[in-house]
């Protein structure tokens, strides 16, 4: 079990909690990358736009604490945040990947209210199936572009979609550049950039 401490993009001192890209995304779509646990090969089967988080994978050491985490959690092991963090974004690589995984976090959010967290996530389903019960200490905002995007107005949910470049964005759709609007409870709808196509 591995958190990743990142102080470069985020504001402040940010723990991430990370599993293999495309893998654990069971409802992705638009950008769904898959690196292969061994060999490091590029399963590319996104259809919009790459996924940011599959580059690292090349990696042996990023792919090897992403898998172990996996392994980890598939196991029912509960992450526990280090003692010092105060903000962790949860999947700046990977997703739910099912409805016990993702009970899971609400376990460890409810264990640590001092602290802050939040994730992207196209596995809207578990998300709706517990939407009465998502802790205060805990934003979650669907990502579009994937299996379950029906769900993503039906809800109400704070919500981003990924556009090519700036001049795509609709007039007046804030642009997030390093997560502080998806960590902003009063930010309900906000735009993110492909990194690949700037």
């Amino acid at each position: 079990m591995k958190f990743v401490k990142n102080t470069r993009y985020y504001t402040g001192t940010v723990y991430e909690w990370n599993l293999p890209t495309g893998t654990t995304c069971p409802f992705a779509l638009d950008c769904k990358v898959s690196v292969d646990r061994d060999t490091g090969k590029f399963e590319n089967n996104s259809t919009v736009y790459r996924c940011y988080a599959a580059s690292p994978e090349r990696f042996p050491a990023v792919r090897n604490h992403r898998w172990n985490n996996f392994d980890f959690a598939k196991a029912g092991g509960v992450p526990v945040p280090p003692i010092t963090a105060k903000a962790v974004r949860i999947h700046a690589a990977g997703d739910f990947f099912s409805q016990a995984y993702f009970d899971t976090w609400l376990e460890v959010c409810r264990n640590h209210p001092s602290i802050e967290f939040w994730a992207y996530t196209k596995s809207i389903k578990y998300w709706i199936t517990r939407i009465n019960e998502i802790p205060s200490n805990l934003e979650l905002t669907a990502s579009f572009g994937g299996r379950a995007d029906h769900l993503i107005d039906e809800y109400k949910l704070k919500r981003t979609i990924v556009y090519k470049s700036e001049s795509e964005v609709p007039s007046g759709v804030p642009i997030d550049t390093n997560d502080d609007m998806a960590r902003n409870k009063s930010v309900q709808f906000f735009a993110l950039l492909d990194n690949f196509a700037r």
